[in-house]
């Protein structure tokens, strides 16, 4: 039985379970001192699983790849069509924290007068409890603002990207991205998504 199991194995051309040649193969054969003509045939030979794009070609050259070779890439039926341009993706450029100032309703202003007074008429005493109510209610007006702001101030966060189409946008957002500035994005119905 192992015998006839090893047989059938070995009776399996190698090719059917060849994985398809890419670009980063042939940076490999390139950088290892292997001639055109070499690379070339073997493009030939193997099943093709190449990258097309600009990003892709560009990847090629910088890896040494004579323009012959490249050519022929392009050239094979097997390779890969060039990805179509995404005009809603694109890369973080920037992402910056901003403080946002929080405005006052008045209604603290109000509080604090009220609370205020109240405790400058106990704390003034039985002569001064008109004195010390106007001035418990306007220290206590302005403490109540100033509590109001700081408690309505936040962060706001500003995600610049550039679309792959060369525009670039500013978005605003009240939470903490979870982008990092070089992440690709994608905007999707307003919003950025990662892709």
């Amino acid at each position: 039985m192992r015998s006839l199991l090893l047989s059938l194995l070995l009776a399996v051309p190698f090719a059917a379970v060849a994985v398809p040649m890419t670009n980063d193969d042939v940076i490999k054969m390139v950088k290892g001192g292997l001639g055109e003509a070499t690379v070339i045939q073997a493009i030939d030979a193997a099943e093709a699983g190449f990258d097309t794009s600009p990003d892709g070609l560009v990847k090629l050259k910088q890896g040494g790849v004579s323009d012959s070779v490249i050519q022929r890439i392009i050239g094979r039926k097997g390779a890969a069509p060039a990805a179509a341009a995404c005009k809603d993706c694109g890369t973080v450029t920037a992402i910056r924290e901003i403080d946002k100032p929080g405005q006052a309703t008045g209604v603290g202003a109000v509080a604090g007068g009220v609370l205020g007074g109240v405790l400058g008429r106990q704390l003034g005493g039985s002569s001064h409890r008109t004195a010390g109510t106007v001035v418990g209610a306007a220290g206590g007006a302005v403490a109540g603002h100033m509590i109001e702001k700081k408690a309505r101030s936040g962060k706001t966060f500003e995600i610049g990207v550039r679309f792959d189409d060369g525009s670039s946008r500013v978005f605003t957002q009240d939470t903490h991205p979870s982008l990092n500035t070089g992440a690709r994005v994608k905007l999707v119905n307003g919003a950025l998504t990662p892709l």
